[in-house]
């Protein structure tokens, strides 16, 4: 049942939890400070997380007691801390302590190896001639001294041992510091990319193993696996028998030697083991990293998956965790998501992704990444950084409050469906060889068939042989799974199945069931013709309803399933394939239809059919109410809808037998039902302020070490690594920058990361000093950041040429991008860097050459674009004053249009009253209710993101690279000496009237 109340405030179970990144030297006040934050932002918790740069030791008792201080504050917030169960990712290692324990616990796994490949503490297990070509089959031992790992190694999942020892050095080092909470301000504990296979070569085969592997195969499958290993890397003699049995080993090992304990632990402890497995997304990535991702979900109290990069890709990898999750009744999915988006990622690309993530069954939000702080290497962490160091964090309240609305909608009730997927995920394994794409091509093949329902409206969910093996059974001419029956089965691609699935769908067939084949539509290679990876004949095929291509597919189930909901494409008449649905059916009769348009391009003129004679009302997830829609209207037993949908909009429609409410609304976020606006007045002219002061990089250094000049005119960028990280610690180092005043500013202050630990600061031979005030962020000491100081330097420069130096010792425990090792002595670590650094203050910038800036007295810029006059890397909010005159007319509701706008957020007032918060297209608002009869006085606040001053600007493709990572700000291969600036502006304002 629908509970407005709720839906209007979802608890915080439905709210964003981020991955709060524990990376520096940690601060208690700091850290209440920023849950703080969190908790008026509208997020419901926090994942406390090791990353990247962390200097208080990690599981020490420093560590230990700040996290229980964190939970204590979230329990009086009534927020979540959530616990995270390893030193960085892979889960497994507990810091690397796991693997010093005892050297049995070591990673271990199969190589193929040539001859000269052999290395010296290898154990040779069997040897043949391929092809004229001797092979040898060897276990390896991961060595000790990996840098990731802490100077340790990654272990061996596959022992029970190994993961209990885990358990032993993680959880129970938690249980006994915070054991009130568990089950209460604790609510699990997340892991993160275990794997069963950590070592991949490029030109060297590996597998998965362990000691007891070979004993379990030969009591398993009856044969001895040394015996076969020609079969398991070459396609030769019984190839496909051989692969099946060994991954079905590889993953019963793994869930029974992990997931299993894990999930126990958690659940006699009263917590949820929540988290996801490495390389989900693909049936090559699973074979390679964890056998099969379905089956773990299955011990899962809250499965999850990860999301990262600025596309929609991952169809197979939200439905796999969904399907598992309805089918066995978990509490909810949740999802690792915005990674590697960068910096410039909006509240539009949030909402994209989210909405999509909603439609296809995620509940629980956990943003990737909120940085404790963004000194040097921790800032490059697979950005962006969604935290109060970003303008807009401000504004973050009513966006969390969004995202926890379609959270809440995607969990309630059941998903309407009646077609089950087949996973091939069995088929993949008897076909999978490093030295071919075989694999590489189901993939392709499940991908485009799965994305061509879900665009056709046909939802689904997958079966995965080993979970019907254990929860399906037929009943009344369908196949129940759990809690979901469903009256169609559909076989994408294959060429296996299981015995026990084989049984399940002659059941099925035999008590009427339909079960639709698609052929391999791309490459007529594949068909079903193994049971258990041995070749066979298949009476049940000719049962099987055929279908030869994706088009006759979709033909044949929209004539077996319920057409409950149609889109249409007004300029095509066709299905409208961008927006996508998820239907919920309630246990009061009622339903909740959610919309989503994935496009990001163009708007979709739709009209939206349901097959329904009940009331249909829409519920604004933005701005909250729910209200009548002024373009329904009736036509052959369906409740007919016309709308608008702009890129990245989605629509919450309420199927109800009650009256929902009296109210009319024509625009929703991103939804227009009836378009007929008539233009009444609108300008393109502005008085415009800056909030903020403005901000120049200077990156380009004179880089000294142990007083020898090592770069005389670099960027920052190319000392990181090349030099600076790699110095021992202590030494002496020197980092000039230079600038050039037009004017002096009335204000200017220099800000230095770690500035209080510099030996000396001079700006033109004069010293200045950082003195830190507070351990806690301050405006009034810093910039940005915890650990970004500002310095008032207004009076120490001059007009014409000026000049900043740094000196001091090295002190840093990063390693590589992305990358640190401990620190010995957290105590006294007094860490310096060797970054840009910003002056801020009362200026504006004239371009020299777009390497280079002069700094200039302050003017009012063109509001078109301020980045292209005089505040390229201006971070902030800039005021648009305007006013309008109008009558108003009693009939008609009146609406402000923003037109070309560049920000990431727009907040509208009229007559000093805030009117509505704006981030995407139409950017159309209702302002009927505080607008007056004759002049009115207009202000559009934007704001926008850290991406201008703090990101890969020198990066020439920066704005095509859909993955951020680490690298990106090292890929020299593109560098650019010009900076890459994303434009901040807005082109005019429409006032706009209509009837509804």
């Amino acid at each position: 049942m629908l509970d407005l109340e709720k839906l209007k405030n979802p608890d915080n179970f439905y709210r964003c939890a981020p991955f709060w990144s524990w990376n520096d030297n940690l601060k208690e006040e700091e850290l209440l400070r920023q849950i703080t934050e969190m908790h008026q932002k509208g997020y419901g918790g926090f994942f406390m997380h090791s990353r990247v740069g962390l200097v208080t030791e990690y599981l020490s008792e420093e560590w230990l007691n700040l996290v229980k201080k964190c939970i204590e504050h979230a329990k009086k917030l009534n927020m979540l801390a959530w616990l995270y169960d390893e030193d960085k990712w892979p889960s497994g290692f507990a810091g690397g302590a796991v693997a010093f324990k005892n050297p049995s616990y070591r990673h271990k796994f199969l190589v193929l190896l040539k001859e000269d490949q052999v290395e010296h503490d290898d154990e040779l297990l069997s040897s043949f001639v391929h092809r004229n070509t001797k092979y040898i089959v060897a276990k390896r031992t991961m060595k000790l001294g990996d840098k990731w790992f802490n100077g340790s190694c990654y272990v061996d999942l596959l022992s029970k041992e190994a993961t209990l020892e885990f358990i032993n050095l993680t959880h129970e080092r938690y249980k006994s510091y915070c054991q009130d909470y568990f089950g209460d301000a604790m609510p699990g504990i997340f892991t993160d990319e275990p794997t069963y296979l950590r070592v991949h070569y490029k030109d060297i085969a590996t597998l998965p193993w362990t000691e007891k592997l070979p004993e379990r195969f030969l009591q398993k499958k009856g044969y001895d696996i040394k015996e076969h290993f020609e079969e398991l890397f070459f396609n030769v003699g019984n190839y496909h028998k051989v692969r099946f049995d060994f991954f079905d080993i590889a993953l019963e090992m793994f869930i029974e030697n992990f997931t299993i304990p894990y999930a126990k632990w958690c659940e006699e402890n009263g917590i949820m083991m929540t988290g996801h497995y490495m390389a989900e997304d693909t049936m090559r990535g699973q074979i390679e990293w964890i056998g099969a991702a379905m089956p773990h979900y299955e011990y899962m109290q809250l499965p999850g998956v990860d999301k990262l990069a600025r596309h929609l890709e991952q169809v197979v990898t939200m439905k796999q965790v969904s399907s598992v999750a309805e089918q066995l009744g978990k509490k909810g999915v949740l999802c690792e998501t915005f990674g590697t988006t960068g910096q410039h990622v909006s509240f539009l690309h949030r909402k994209w992704i989210s909405d999509w993530q909603a439609v296809l069954g995620i509940t629980y939000i956990n943003p990737h990444l909120s940085l404790y702080s963004m000194r040097g290497e921790r800032k490059r962490d697979y950005p962006p950084n969604l935290f109060y160091q970003q303008p807009w964090w401000e504004d973050e309240k009513f966006f969390a409050d969004y995202l926890a609305r379609i959270s809440y909608i995607a969990g309630l009730g059941k998903r309407d469906v009646d077609v089950l997927v087949l996973h091939p995920i069995s088929s993949a394994w008897a076909e999978y060889s490093k030295f071919d794409d075989s694999v590489d091509k189901l993939d392709i093949l499940l991908d485009k068939t799965v994305k061509e329902l879900i665009a056709n409206k046909i939802d689904f969910h997958f079966g995965d042989e080993i979970i019907l093996s254990k929860y399906a059974q037929v009943e009344n001419c369908k196949i129940k799974v759990g809690s979901y029956s469903y009256k169609v089965v559909v076989l994408p691609p294959l060429t296996n199945l299981r015995k026990t699935t084989l049984k399940l769908l002659q059941n099925f067939v035999n008590t009427g069931g339909k079960i639709v084949a698609l052929k391999d539509f791309m490459f007529s290679r594949f068909e079903l013709c193994m049971i258990d990876g041995s070749k066979c004949d298949i009476p049940l095929k000719e049962k099987f309803k055929n279908a030869s291509d994706l088009n006759e597919l979709v033909n044949i189930l929209k004539e077996e399933v319920s057409n409950y909901i149609e889109v249409i494409d007004k300029k095509t008449g066709q299905n409208a394939k961008k927006i996508i649905f998820q239907n919920r059916k309630l246990n009061d009769g009622n339903r909740i239809i959610f919309l989503a348009n994935t496009g990001l391009q163009r708007e979709a003129e739709i009209t939206i059919k349901i097959l329904t004679d009940k009331n249909v009302f829409v519920a604004d997830l933005v701005d909250f109410g729910v209200f009548k829609i002024p373009t329904l209207r009736r036509e052959n037993g369906c409740a007919v809808i016309d709308a608008t949908m702009y890129p990245a909009s989605s629509l919450c429609l309420l199927v109800s037998s009650k009256e929902l409410s009296q109210n009319t609304k024509n625009v929703i976020s991103g939804v227009v039902f009836d378009n007929s606006f008539e233009y009444k007045t609108g300008s393109c002219e502005f008085d415009i302020a800056l909030k903020n002061y403005n901000t120049l990089i200077l990156d380009r250094i004179k880089y000294e070490v142990d007083g020898k000049v090592i770069f005389e005119d670099c960027y920052c960028a190319q000392v990181w690594h090349k030099h600076f990280y790699n110095l021992p610690e202590g030494t002496p180092f020197k980092a000039t920058y230079h600038f050039e005043l037009e004017k002096v500013p009335s204000k200017l202050f220099v800000a230095i990361e770690c500035a209080e630990n510099l030996d000396m600061i001079l700006v033109n031979n004069q010293p200045v000093k950082f003195e830190r005030k507070s351990e806690s962020f301050s405006p009034d000491q810093n910039f940005l950041d915890v650990n970004i100081g500002k310095i008032d330097i207004t009076s120490f420069v001059k007009e014409g040429k000026n000049e900043i130096v740094l000196s001091g010792r090295k002190s840093n425990n990063i390693t590589a991008p992305g990358c640190h090792e401990r620190v010995k002595d957290p105590k006294n670590h007094r860490p310096t860097e060797v970054e840009a650094i910003y002056l801020v203050g009362s200026f504006s910038l004239i371009c020299v050459d777009e390497t280079r800036f002069i700094l200039t007295e302050p003017k009012k810029p063109c509001h078109f674009d301020i980045t292209k006059d005089g505040y390229p890397f201006y971070v902030g909010s800039v005021s648009l004053k305007s006013s309008f005159e109008i009558t108003k007319e009693s009939s008609k509701r009146v609406y402000i249009k923003l037109n070309s706008v560049s920000a990431a957020v727009a907040k509208v007032f009229v007559n000093g009253k805030k009117t509505c918060t704006l981030f995407s297209q139409p950017f159309l608002a209702d302002i009927t209710e505080y607008v007056n009869d004759g002049k009115n006085e207009l202000e559009i606040v934007l704001t926008n993101t850290l991406f201008n001053l703090i990101e890969a600007n020198h990066k020439a493709d920066v704005f095509d690279e859909l993955y951020r990572r680490p690298q990106s700000f090292i890929d020299f291969e593109n560098f650019t000496s010009r900076y890459m600036i994303l434009p901040f502006g807005l082109g005019s304002y429409s006032i706009l009237t209509s009837n509804v």
